[in-house]
């Protein structure tokens, strides 16, 4: 069972270890799978409060590795590493893990912080160097990698089944800490806008072109139907489409004509954004799920874009959460899509399922009126300025949330450790 965090005991003797009078700085290497905004987003939040705890320990240099959106998070944020670069170990693994180890042979780094790649874990423990692994996503894997058996400390978010698969899978290396997200908002606010936020939905596994009309599909039907939603509401509960995006890639090719329909910002401004909405529309990403359980008005779920998606919203719905989440076969009229398949599988079903959505007016007209009809139900929710919690505030309840201290702490404990 997973490691109660707050009763790790901090050995004083190893910490004095590492404090060396010394202009060489300890580096350290953090690297996020390029899968979804999660990985990304959770360094992002860890990365402040990990150097305000290294600060005892003497000069430290933060550098990251990535690719892809994660390299464009860094840009958007303008993040504060002591070193960035851009490593591809997807599009060109052969080539992306010769520079990953002659990168880790240059620093030499002390550890190795990954959230959640395989392939950068298994080239740091190839190359001896202590190996931390944020898994947000423990309860999901069909198999645990011998990567994260190797691994120094696996950093666990908790969720449905992480406990379960802790135990099952006999992981002693493994500590579980609250999710990542914002406090909870303790106020009702202003309900306005319906948001469309895709962040976090790319995958290096999916063609590129893919999540871009994944995004333009549900775009043109989100522009249908909030101009029917605003048609049949008087004019002084009116409402703008905002559209977010975590993808360079997707902000250039969800609407050829209006370069600038969507954008992307940072996450303080994304959680203002989502708070003051009066209807979130977003993929079903944890990293979603938690911050709209924290400060969303209403929340409607796209459809799945992978298994994770599909999974996580079943997860909730067993668990006696009520969400509001499509699904591809209300619009096909086909057979719901076996989200427990193999991810090649799966990706392939959902595919063929959003190209006969494209090719299909009625498929296309379901959609928009579907997403009318939550517009609409969030509307009326906003007039009548219900006190209750949103739905999803039930996972903060039954999971708590954190800063990105918790897992500051921790990588700590490993450096003090090993050093």
């Amino acid at each position: 069972m997973g490691e109660n965090p707050d009763q790790i005991p901090h050995n004083g003797i190893d910490e004095a270890r590492l404090v060396k009078s010394t202009t060489q700085p300890i580096n350290i290497v953090c690297n996020a799978q390029p899968f979804g905004g999660g990985p990304g987003a959770t360094l992002m939040a860890v990365m402040p409060y990990l150097r305000s705890r290294l600060k005892s320990l003497g000069p430290v240099a933060l550098h990251y590795v990535g690719s892809s959106l994660t390299m464009d998070f860094q840009k958007l944020t303008q993040a504060d590493w002591d070193g960035s670069y851009n490593i591809d170990l997807y599009s060109n693994p052969e080539t992306g893990k010769k520079e990953l180890i002659s990168l880790l042979q240059r620093l030499k780094p002390r550890l190795v912080v990954t959230s959640m790649d395989e392939l950068v874990a298994a080239a740091a423990q190839a190359a001896g160097i202590p190996v931390v692994i944020i898994d947000l996503l423990l309860w999901f894997w069909p198999s645990i990698s011998p990567h994260w058996h190797q691994a120094d400390m696996v950093i666990a978010a908790e969720f449905y089944g992480v406990q379960e698969r802790i135990i099952s899978e006999k992981m002693n290396n493994v500590v579980t800490v609250p999710p990542l997200g914002p406090p909870p908002r303790t106020t009702t606010g202003p309900s306005r806008d319906v948001l469309l936020n895709f962040g976090g939905m790319v995958n290096p596994l999916m063609p590129k072109e893919e999540y871009v009309v994944y995004a333009r599909l549900i775009y043109s039907a989100a522009k249908r139907a909030i101009n029917l939603r605003n048609a049949t509401l008087p004019e002084s509960r009116h409402a703008k489409l905002i559209v977010l995006v975590a993808s360079l890639d997707v902000a250039r090719g969800i609407d050829p004509q209006d370069p600038e329909a969507a954008r992307m910002v940072l996450p303080d401004e994304a959680l203002d954004l989502m708070a003051s909405a009066e209807l979130v529309c977003c993929t079903a990403g944890l990293g979603n799920l938690y911050a709209a359980g924290a400060v969303a008005n209403a929340v409607l779920l796209l459809p799945p874009l992978h298994e994770g998606h599909a999974m996580q919203t079943h997860l909730m719905k067993k668990a006696g959460i009520v969400v509001d989440a499509m699904d591809w076969h209300e619009f096909t009229g086909g057979v719901p899509i076996n989200y427990y398949n193999g991810s090649l599988e799966v990706m392939d079903d959902v595919s063929k399922a959003q190209k006969e959505v494209i090719s299909s007016g009625q498929a296309q007209k379901a959609l928009t009126d579907r997403m009318l009809a939550a517009m609409l139900q969030s509307a009326n929710s906003a007039a009548e300025s219900s006190a209750q919690d949103p739905p999803l505030r039930a996972l903060i309840t039954t999971f708590g949330q954190d800063n990105g201290d918790a897992m500051a702490a921790r990588i700590v404990d490993v450096l003090t450790r090993v050093g």
